[in-house]
């Protein structure tokens, strides 16, 4: 028990650490220069029941460097299926937009933002800076659901309701590429000082199948020439990629050109459609991990009918786990929500403090939002499963059954 204890701790500590590191590989996105996908129409002959729920959904954009834009059309689609079906047992849902603009300064007056409109929840969206945003909402008792979980406070908050695996999913990758049969393995990252955080997250994983740790190969934040990153891990036979998209498709790129045979497994949320495409064929052998299925699973029909198919979206579009995410936590909120009469701040977190057996309406499988997960500051992770993707016919596709990743947290016996 002692032993279960002091693993748990150190584990939660590597989770803190780790959290700027892998912020950045959720970052990098382009600007997507679009403002046309199709708007979703509201029934204008539904009637409520009810006061409106009023919600906020924040993303950053028109920035120099993250545009995440089409998250709003995710929030409004979402908005718009639910309202059409009813509202939330009778209650209009209200989209409060919020441009968080990738700083925190401007984060905080989006939180601010979400205390002065009385909203109930802030749902999905994304932004790096959770904790400059989850102390505002705490303070006024406001519930971030399906938060991307990019950093410290999204994992510890008792305000924070995530409905993906954070930093965990580095130790599920290292455990995959022990499965695999990988011998030689590097762990690909950029040279900060939260990078042996995620090294030992990643050797955890490879330690639960008895593997050896997998030697890091830090990338400076500034390159922008992959072929010598390329030219090192060339000579081991698979990579964890701790990387955004950008840089990830860069070295998948320099390593065709050299004949690299080097598999590469990419952190979630990095491998997107469009970073497949550009890749030129250089990241067909890679795989990746989601709570979700992929994007061309018939599961996400209904969004697409709604939004649109998004597949002018530089950032990867329904691929990219924000996106889903953002699209889950709406189906989420409306589920746990549906015989709730009290639907104020104070109510949606009961609801949420309540739902130990959640239907995932086919996006998860089922959750319970009552049972934290048993490590210090990681102990908001409420959905440990998740699905491998490969890559087949230049797209993603689901390789195999839901894994807990709890397992990969396990040393071998």
């Amino acid at each position: 028990m002692t032993d279960q204890i002091s693993r748990r701790r150190r584990l939660g500590g590597l989770a803190t650490a780790s959290v700027l590191l892998l912020s950045l590989t959720a970052c990098g996105g382009g600007d997507d220069g679009k403002d046309d996908f199709a708007k979703p129409k509201q029934n204008a002959d539904v009637t409520f029941s009810g006061d409106p729920i009023k919600v906020m959904t924040f993303t950053p954009y028109d920035t120099d460097t993250i545009n995440f834009k089409a998250a709003l059309d995710v929030a409004d689609g979402a908005k718009v299926a639910i309202n059409n079906a009813g509202g939330i047992n009778g209650h209009e849902v209200v989209v409060v937009p919020c441009n968080e603009g990738a700083d925190p300064n401007k984060a905080a007056d989006c939180a601010r933002k979400a205390v002065d409109e009385g909203v109930s929840a802030v749902v999905g969206g994304f932004s790096a800076n959770g904790d400059t945003i989850l102390p505002i909402l705490e303070k006024a008792g406001i519930s971030w659901i399906a938060p991307p979980v990019i950093s410290a406070a999204e994992l510890s908050s008792k305000f924070s309701y995530p409905i993906v695996p954070g930093v965990i999913a580095q130790a599920g990758l290292g455990a995959k590429a022990a499965e695999d049969g990988c011998d030689k393995v590097a762990n690909v990252m950029y040279d900060l000082p939260s990078s042996g955080s995620v090294k030992e997250l990643g050797n955890v994983g490879l330690a639960s199948q008895g593997h050896a740790p997998a030697t890091v190969v830090p990338v400076p934040p500034t390159t922008t020439d992959f072929s010598s990153i390329a030219q090192e891990i060339s000579d081991y036979d698979c990579a964890i990629m701790s990387i955004p998209s950008g840089p990830l498709t860069g070295v998948a790129a320099a390593g065709a050109s050299l004949g690299s045979k080097t598999k590469y497994y990419a952190f979630p949320g990095t491998l997107t459609d469009s970073a497949i495409s550009q890749a030129g064929g250089a990241l067909d052998s890679a795989v990746t991990m989601s709570p979700f299925p992929p994007s061309g699973d018939a599961v996400w029909d209904d969004a697409k009918k709604i939004v649109g198919d998004m597949s002018s979206e530089e950032n990867g579009g329904w691929s990219y786990m924000s996106y889903q995410s953002t699209w889950v936590g709406y189906q989420l909120l409306a589920e746990v929500l549906k015989d709730s009469t009290d639907v104020s701040a104070a109510g949606v977190k009961a609801a949420f403090d309540a739902a130990s057996a959640v239907d995932g309406l086919g996006f998860t499988p089922e959750l319970s939002f009552t049972q934290e997960f048993p490590a210090p500051g990681m102990n908001r992770i409420f959905n440990t499963k998740v699905m491998f993707h490969d890559i087949k016919d230049g797209a993603l596709h689901q390789d195999g059954d839901y894994v807990d990743l709890g397992a990969s947290l396990t040393p071998a016996s």
